[in-house]
């Protein structure tokens, strides 16, 4: 019999499948959110990511770290310095213990830049190229 932390783990990988297939795995393997490409994503932090038509990024979050915070930064190359938010800094936070609702989209973030990470507990947790 399979320990439950293996078999939570091969549920997780079968549901990270399903999600990323809903989005656009490309024919390249290249997983595809909107205009942009997935460079890295751990997914046992993030269950999924949406662009609304008006260009709002949004997250869905493992139940387990909703209530964490994510630190937002931005750039205009990849391996290039942060540029600023136009609220000032270049870390964007969305505190931890907002009462964010499990299985509910949340984190939205709009931005023109082309590379965007969202990090977790200093931990790189999303990766993000604009790449239309």
């Amino acid at each position: 019999m399979l320990p439950v932390k293996a078999i939570k783990r091969s549920f997780l990988f079968i549901l990270a499948g399903f999600f990323l297939g809903i989005h656009g795995l490309s024919a390249s393997g290249k997983v595809h959110f909107g205009p942009y490409e997935a460079l890295s994503i751990n997914s046992d932090v993030i269950r999924g990511v949406k662009v609304d038509d008006g260009g709002k990024i949004w997250l869905l979050l493992n139940p387990e770290h909703r209530e964490r915070e994510i630190i937002v930064r931005i750039s205009n190359e990849e391996g290039a310095g942060y540029r600023d938010w136009d609220t000032g800094g270049k870390d964007l936070v969305s505190p931890a213990n907002q009462d964010k609702q499990a299985n509910a989209w949340t984190d939205w973030i709009e931005t023109e830049a082309a590379y965007i990470e969202y990090w977790m507990n200093n931990r790189k947790i999303l990766h993000l190229k604009k790449v239309s």
